[in-house]
């Protein structure tokens, strides 16, 4: 029966016009067998009728996301199927309240793209109280558009349970809502961090190694993502600093602890590999990054540029650069080579006749280095400007200007380092 059944059914479902044959059909079947009866409830409850309403309920949402609140017809349908609104009054408040605090367009599309269940929160009980918080300690204009539109884990953030014990404890180091902003500004979500067992083991190691609450607050406030490690990763560091021979009462120690807390094992070693690819012993390695912990932060790359610049062009050797460590840190398309030309420049034309310390000239201020070598000479050389500017290639010295160590002079054969270790 079910054979001839099946076969009688696909045979009407095939025809030009399958619907009304097919539930007539059924409907004589169903009185003949009424155990067929399920299958036309079955029928009757199936999905194309929800989809359907699910369907038209979404595009409702997102015509009013789209023409009312001006968001992008991609954003307004993904936020409308993420979240299946069955309103959009709370959709309207919390776009309204972001708007209210300066939000671009952009900005809240972006905000909305990644968090869409945003759109459901209550902003009178979720929201407006965090927002007024912060308003509280200070936080307004950009400081306030930024921790919301680019720290959105804020807003979902409990304010009695994370948010305002987070601000009390640092606030029990940090004194003044200004200095806040700047641990803010540098560290947006340190305030987002679990206490327990981030935060206060952390100051708790650098407790045991002798800081003061004063150390303490000026870590805060000039390394504040540092104080985010994991507390094993950031006691191993700790140890490993002192151990190369910094002194935690000084505040170098901090500039160490932030650059390794940077690298990993892998990453600082790829990096001492470059200095001994150069010549450089692993004492003369962690001499310079003793007295300039940034020179093992920088990339592999422009630590190879650094040292081909400065060991091949002027021939100096590692014990003359760790005079000045500092020199390659600076940036060489930048601020050496364009200082160079214009030092060149300037000696071949005899404009400039001492000796002057190399050291000294390429970690001047720019403004300083301007009046001293460009606005003063160049009605009468002009090619100066375009050196600095990098339109004239530095390709060294010559015999005219013999560089060695950190001096340069005119017409001389030898000169002696001058400049004292930093």
């Amino acid at each position: 029966m079910f054979r001839a059944l099946y076969r009688d059914l696909r045979h009407h479902i095939t025809t030009r016009k399958p619907t009304p044959i097919h539930f007539n059909i059924f409907n004589v079947l169903q009185n003949q067998n009424p155990h067929l009866k399920f299958i036309s409830q079955i029928h009757e409850s199936t999905h194309p009728p929800s989809f359907t309403v699910d369907h038209l309920f979404i595009k409702k949402t997102v015509d009013h996301l789209e023409n009312s609140r001006g968001l992008p017809p991609q954003t307004a349908l993904y936020a409308a199927k993420k979240t299946r609104l069955c309103s959009t009054e709370r959709a309207d408040s919390v776009i309204s309240l972001l708007e209210s605090c300066g939000l671009t367009k952009t900005q809240i599309t972006k905000l909305i793209s990644q968090h869409p269940s945003l759109l459901l929160y209550d902003t009178e009980k979720n929201l407006r109280p965090k927002i007024e918080f912060l308003y509280g300690l200070g936080f307004s204009g950009p400081d306030l558009l930024k921790l919301i539109a680019s720290n959105s884990t804020f807003l979902f953030s409990s304010l009695q349970n994370q948010i305002i014990p987070s601000f009390s404890f640092i606030m029990s180091y940090i004194h003044t809502n200004a200095d806040i902003l700047i641990v803010f500004k540098r560290c947006p979500r340190i305030f987002l961090f679990n206490l327990e067992k981030v935060l206060i083991p952390n100051i708790s190691i650098l407790q045991d190694n002798g800081f003061s609450d004063c150390n303490i607050s000026k870590f805060f406030i000039t390394q504040p993502r540092t104080l985010t490690l994991n507390s094993n990763r950031f006691k191993e560091i700790i140890e490993t600093v002192k151990e190369i021979g910094f002194d935690p009462s000084r505040p170098m120690f901090s500039k160490a602890v932030c650059t390794m807390a940077g690298l990993s094992k892998s990453s600082w070693e790829r990096k001492v590999m470059v200095y001994r690819e150069f010549g450089w012993s692993d004492n003369e390695i962690l001499s310079g990054f003793k007295k300039q912990p940034n020179c093992m932060k920088m990339s592999e790359e422009k630590i190879r540029i650094a040292l081909e610049f400065f060991m091949e062009k002027f021939n100096w050797k590692p014990s003359e650069i760790l005079l000045c460590p500092t020199l390659l840190v600076l940036s060489s398309e930048k601020r050496i080579m364009p200082r160079c030309a214009v030092l060149k420049i300037l000696y071949s034309k005899g404009m400039i006749r001492k000796k002057l310390n190399l050291g000294t000239v390429l970690k001047m201020a720019e403004r300083d280095f301007l009046k001293k070598f460009l606005i003063k000479y160049q009605e009468i050389v002009p090619e100066v400007m375009k050196a600095h500017k990098g339109g004239i290639e530095f390709a060294g010295f010559g015999e005219a200007v013999e560089v060695k160590g950190l001096s340069i002079k005119a017409s001389i054969n030898h000169i002696t380092p001058v400049v004292t270790a930093v």
